[in-house]
């Protein structure tokens, strides 16, 4: 299970609704708070977007794998790659390795020993030049397995 939820992802999250055109006077709010974000400030908004959105508040196992999905998704579209990888080693870590996030756990370990020492004994045949597409190829994999 996740320790506790990133309320920063909300405010991303809402950034991005409002780019996309959607907007509700809630998106607004939520959009408008800086990060680091506190849960006690923000969660009522968080709330009332996803009921704005006809979305329900998931909680557990789905919000273990929609985090993950979501670090995925950035992960494709080339935003942060590093920092979502960190993310899903850190998310892996949190659910005992559960979920199928082990292969991002052990990419996370690879890419740090090849930068380190240019040596990988995390991944089986993960270089400094394939890892990306090994990552790539992994996320697609793990979404077209976990798809909501």
């Amino acid at each position: 299970m996740i320790e506790s939820f990133d309320y920063n992802l909300t405010v991303d999250w809402a950034i991005e609704l409002l780019e996309k055109g959607i907007a509700t006077e809630n998106i607004y709010m939520l959009a408008s708070f800086s990060k680091p974000a506190e849960e006690y400030e923000i969660k009522r908004y968080v709330s009332a977007v996803l009921k704005d959105l006809k979305i329900n508040e998931e909680h557990g196992e789905y919000s273990t794998i929609a985090k993950a999905h979501y670090h995925l998704q950035l992960i494709l579209e080339e935003i942060g790659i590093r920092q979502n990888l960190m993310e899903l080693y850190k998310l892996c870590n949190q659910c005992n390795h559960e979920y199928g996030l082990k292969t991002f756990y052990l990419l996370h370990l690879a890419w740090r020993e090849l930068e380190v020492s240019g040596h990988n004994y995390y991944y089986d045949g993960a270089t400094l030049k394939n890892i990306g597409g090994i990552l790539e190829q992994q996320a697609l994999k793990w979404i077209e397995k976990y798809r909501a």
